[in-house]
């Protein structure tokens, strides 16, 4: 008996560092691929929120609306957020992974990328079709409903507070649909700033920072 166990020293020895790393990362990376987005940051939300605050702002004060006045610069205005809105989110999302020891450019963050998309690009196309065929008053109505319809499909994979408020944009298109063209930018100031600041206030309590 003695000589079979000592004919198996292996037995007795620990598992190599290296496989048990290997181990380790293929485990995380099935979980990360499988996973939900957790690195959403509400912090990020908020300083959305706020920004299109002040693009509703730009457009009272300065620019009129797109579907009021026609101008570029009024439709720029909300070019430029859309652009900062997303160096904003991406930055934000990277500091939280980064501070939650997590990889940013997940395989769970690329597929919230390809649910997101599809609607985007819908409301992008819906734009140019509103503003080629002139009926920019349908401008609101496209915006929260193509946004509204990208964050209810990405929200299957990331947080629950992204889902619902993606359900909360679809309903003010809905609204948008039904009040006259002059309720619109009241319709964007409560959808693209009040939606973000508040539940971006709520991830950031919820689901640290």
């Amino acid at each position: 008996m003695l000589t079979v166990l000592a004919s198996h020293p292996q037995l007795d020895e620990p598992a190599p560092p290296e496989s048990v790393q290997a181990s380790l990362l293929y485990i995380r990376r099935t979980l990360d691929a499988a996973g939900r987005l957790s690195s959403i940051s509400g912090s990020g939300m908020v300083g959305v929120g706020s920004l299109a605050l002040v693009a509703v702002l730009v457009n009272m004060q300065v620019t009129g609306t797109p579907w009021q006045t026609h101008s570029v610069s009024a439709l720029a205005v909300w070019v430029a957020l859309l652009a900062a809105s997303g160096a904003i989110t991406a930055i934000s999302m990277a500091g939280k992974a980064r501070r939650a020891g997590q990889a940013f450019w997940s395989p769970v963050l690329r597929k919230a990328l390809w649910t997101l998309s599809a609607p985007m690009a819908l409301g992008a196309i819906m734009t140019a079709a509103l503003l080629e065929y002139s009926t920019p008053e349908l401008l609101p109505v496209a915006w929260l409903g193509g946004y509204g319809a990208a964050l209810t499909s990405a929200g299957v994979v990331s947080v629950s507070p992204v889902r619902w408020m993606g359900i909360s944009f679809l309903a003010l298109a809905v609204v948008a649909l039904l009040l006259p063209a002059s309720a619109g930018l009241a319709l964007l100031a409560a959808g693209f700033g009040g939606l973000h600041i508040i539940f971006g206030a709520y991830i950031f309590w919820r689901h640290d920072g």
